[in-house]
């Protein structure tokens, strides 16, 4: 065991900050890292890997030079308008520490590897998923070095890498077993504490989609359609009640706490007949489970024509629902693929709103049969049908038809030049970022906003609950504070009353006491490093400062044996005052424990 611990490995895993555009995945965390983390956790190699996951729109933003220090391996991966973020902290990365190890991936690397390797320097992109590669991937490039690394680096399929100045890939055959890594990472999350909770949970359960939507990156990111197995399921949703009860995922008075199901499609469709009877099976089983859980997914609107699975929906706590309405043009929903009815999309909202269940509608406007009049009708009939919405303009994302399929722009909203790189801070959906006749960017973006003022955005809700998280954080740091300068001065006061004591005694009696100080005084700097999260766990902190005093008390009575009669009566009497002063903590933490309650 020696042997390996002397090869411990750092590994920071960073989500760069988002461009806005995104704003629902702030609220928790996106689950790649996570897996990721969770495959090296269980690999067994020559290297064991201690992981950091940093969430930059949680942490702030990494300093590349002061946070890598130390650091082995670097994995970075971005969403579209993240990525400049993230080739920039790579680059850095590289300058401040030549020798760290960096590897890029997602749904924006993946497919764009000459362009990764280009503006963020990295070693190696992973294509698509990683969590089976990640571990014997990390090792090769820990251990090898030149043509020896490179040949190495060959056998590892799904990645790319560059051998002589060119981009080499290497093929991948097969799929990954959706729960390779069966629970998620999320105790390696930077800053997850219970004074800084998630604002929700998160359970991924299928893979992939049964649609081929054009303008959707998730069919080329995750081949195929793949459940998790339905243990795996709920070994995941109890750890996301074991982190609820631990303060690690903000819950409400009463217990309960939010989850978002993945960011796939949750509920099948009727015609996927087999996919959907699992389903139907998993929720039944899901009842017990998932009792303090509010459930968010994202699902078809056709759910409102399936009442047996939509009311196993809500049994499960299911209570909000993305559904994905796009448009209200029967014309557009073919070009893109999307296979729904305007009309029965109008009745099966309906139903799901009779159903009780606050439908979120996801739309797209700049769709070819737009105009701007049909867009500003298709606002009226959305916010009649559902409770929030959402919008995006059509925005060309890598691995879809519309990446080569549409003329992009600069940043001025000119036609993007050869070897320019596209505005990805601009890919928030908020304005065209591509060449169209009917609208420039600027006549976009106004459009855009005139689209969104008529709308019940859910991304009010978001910020609203980051609010109430904000607030809730302040009070229980403020109430630390108080706390630990009670104790602090309390402890000190005891600390010169035990000094007091030892001054009239013998001299053995003098060295006595002079040992009591100290170990009072380290009794103090103990106390003084729980104080931050006593107003978060006070049970616990008051349970460990009672063990430490009851361990004073007995190594007083321990010293007061080879002493005098005079000792030992002063170690009596030191010995009741601790018992005093322990009682004391007790109801300091007590009433603070009350005073935190009331606030929050």
């Amino acid at each position: 065991m020696g042997a390996r611990m002397s090869k411990i490995k750092r590994v920071m895993l960073l989500q760069p900050a988002s461009a806005g555009g995104n704003f629902e995945y702030i609220a928790i965390p996106r689950q790649g890292m996570l897996f990721l983390s969770g495959a090296l956790a269980q690999w067994e190699g020559p290297f064991l890997y201690e992981r950091e996951i940093w969430f930059e729109d949680r942490c702030g933003l990494i300093d590349p030079d002061k946070d890598l220090d130390g650091v082995d391996i670097l994995m970075v991966t971005a969403l579209i308008n993240e990525s400049p973020r993230g080739y920039q902290v790579a680059r850095m990365a590289k300058l401040h520490h030549p020798d760290l190890i960096t590897i890029g991936g997602g749904p924006q690397m993946g497919p764009l590897a000459e362009e990764a390797f280009d503006y963020g320097h990295f070693d190696v992109i992973v294509q698509r998923e990683g969590e089976d590669i990640i571990g014997q991937l990390s090792d090769i490039l820990l251990t090898y070095k030149g043509s020896q690394r490179d040949t190495y680096l060959d056998k590892v399929p799904g990645i790319s890498y560059k051998r002589d100045g060119k981009v080499i890939p290497t093929r991948r055959t097969g799929l990954i077993d959706p729960d390779f890594v069966e629970l998620p990472d999320f105790r390696s999350i930077r800053d997850l504490t219970t004074a800084n909770p998630m604002a929700g949970g998160v359970i991924e359960t299928v893979r992939g989609c049964t649609e081929k939507c054009t303008y959707c990156q998730v069919i080329q990111q995750f081949l195929g359609y793949r459940l998790i197995k339905r243990e795996t399921e709920v070994k995941r949703l109890n750890q996301l009640t074991e982190l609820a009860a631990d303060g690690l995922i903000h819950a409400s008075r009463s217990g309960k706490f939010q989850v978002f199901i993945s960011d796939d499609l949750h509920p099948p469709p009727l015609r996927a007949v087999k996919y959907r009877n699992e389903r139907l099976e998993r929720l039944r089983i899901w009842k017990d489970h998932v009792q303090n859980m509010n459930m968010i997914c994202q699902a078809r609107v056709e759910i409102g024509q399936d009442p047996e699975l939509a009311n196993a929906m809500s049994d499960a706590n299911i209570r909000m629902i993305y559904a994905g309405v796009e448009s209200d043009n029967a014309e557009n929903l073919k070009l893109v693929k999307k296979r729904q009815d305007p009309g029965q999309v109008h009745t099966d909202l309906t139903t799901l709103n009779g159903m009780g269940f606050s439908v979120v509608a996801m739309t797209i406007i700049g769709l070819p049969y737009d105009t701007e009049e049909s867009i500003m009708r298709l606002a009226d009939w959305v916010t009649s049908i559902s409770k929030y919405q959402t919008v995006n303009w059509l925005t060309p994302l890598p691995a879809t038809s519309n990446w080569n399929d549409l003329t992009p722009l600069n940043e001025n909203g000119d036609i993007l030049q050869e070897g320019e790189m596209r505005p990805y801070h601009l890919y928030t959906g908020r304005q065209f970022v591509h060449y169209d006749e009917r609208w420039s960017m600027k006549e976009s973006q106004d459009l855009f906003d005139r689209y969104s003022a008529k709308l019940t955005p859910v991304d009010d809700l978001y910020q609203r609950i980051f609010r109430i998280l904000r607030t809730y954080r302040l009070r229980l740091a403020t109430t630390s504070r108080d706390l630990g300068d009670t104790i602090g001065a309390r402890l000190a006061d005891a600390t010169e009353s035990l000094r007091s004591w030892s001054d009239p005694v013998s001299m053995a009696g003098r060295e006595f006491g002079e040992n009591i100080s100290q170990q009072v005084g380290e009794l103090v700097e103990k106390l003084k490093s729980v104080s931050q999260p006593l107003a978060n766990a006070r049970r616990e902190v008051a349970d460990t400062i009672g063990n430490h005093v009851s361990e004073l008390s007995v190594s007083l009575k321990t010293l007061a044996g080879p002493i005098s009669p005079t000792s030992d009566e002063l170690a009596a009497d030191i010995s009741g005052r601790i018992t005093e002063l322990s009682e004391m903590l007790n109801r300091v933490v007590t009433e603070s424990h009350i005073r935190g309650s009331v606030r929050n």
